[in-house]
């Protein structure tokens, strides 16, 4: 299976396959404390995302960071479709395989922190949560009463994905797409997103997991969430306007902490340094209910 990691991609040496069912998981794991980690990498992406965030969590914590079923380098021979619900139980399976007993914290980002939510609410509740930028807006209502169960079966397509693969390539789609997150990443950060979306399994395991979140639902039962939230949002975040999603969180976790800073929607990878420094204030529990910084 490493054989079809690149040499360079990051943490690579931390690297384990793991089978469970019908998913062949390519998580990254490293450290030896008791206390365990858990990153949720968002939509389209894949554990690289997290780049020196997880070594350096990895000096207080045992990191556990997975690629989700059909992104990056896990493979998903079975059912493409899953929705929240059936990927909190995948995550359960490869947990019971790493012989992990409990996630004490869980970090995830975009449509990660809303997974990290729903495997919550389903698993002995984590102690923290800390969600950078999460996924918690809507798509307006008629969109998923009346398109999306006509859409999602075509986007999801095998061969539509498969086409798709073939022809970003030779576009500027994936830089237009990295660009329309108001993130600033380097040529090399750039390039391994690039790598990622040449494969029609990542694009068929992305367009399947936007697909497959039904956020009012979720919503609806987060309230009896008792894990200590952090919530860092960014002003300048092109997919996830900040403005809304404070109004979401406002009305749904009123115990949540809220960050609120500049950025674009992969501001973690931009600024590792600060993202480092809100999750390591987050898992010690520390700070303000809510803090806004430039």
């Amino acid at each position: 299976m490493f054989k079809s990691i690149p040499e360079d991609w990051p943490n690579r040496s931390f690297s384990r396959s793991i089978q469970t069912g019908d998913l062949t998981w390519h998580v990254q794991v490293a450290g030896t404390s008791p206390i365990h980690v858990l990153l949720l990498h968002g939509t389209g992406s894949s554990a690289h995302t997290w780049g020196n965030l997880f070594t350096e969590l990895a000096k207080k914590y045992t990191v556990i960071a997975p690629d989700l079923p059909g992104h990056g380098f896990t493979k998903n021979l079975g059912r493409k479709n899953l929705n929240l619900d059936a990927l909190a139980d995948k995550l359960s399976e490869l947990r019971e395989a790493l012989n992990i007993e409990y996630f004490d914290h869980i970090i995830g980002h975009s449509a990660g922190a809303t997974l990290a939510l729903s495997y919550t609410l389903k698993n002995k509740q984590a102690e923290t949560i800390v969600g950078l930028n999460p996924s918690l807006i809507s798509l307006p209502s008629f969109y998923n009463k009346f398109v999306a169960p006509f859409l999602n079966p075509i986007v999801t397509s095998s061969f539509f994905t498969a086409v798709l693969a073939d022809l970003l390539p030779h576009t500027k789609m994936i830089d237009g797409l990295i660009d329309s997150t108001n993130t600033k990443l380097d040529a090399d950060k750039r390039a391994r997103y690039k790598t990622l979306f040449k494969n029609a399994d990542h694009l068929n395991g992305s367009v399947s997991f936007m697909a497959g979140t039904d956020i009012p639902s979720l919503l609806e039962q987060c309230n009896q969430i008792r894990s200590s939230l952090t919530f860092v949002l960014t002003e300048d975040d092109g997919w996830i306007p900040a403005q809304e999603l404070r109004k979401v969180i406002d009305q749904y976790f009123n115990h949540a902490k809220i960050i609120e800073i500049k950025g674009g929607h992969m501001f973690h990878e931009a600024n590792e340094t600060l993202a480092l420094q809100f999750i390591e204030t987050a898992l010690s529990q520390e700070g303000e209910s809510h803090v806004s910084t430039s």
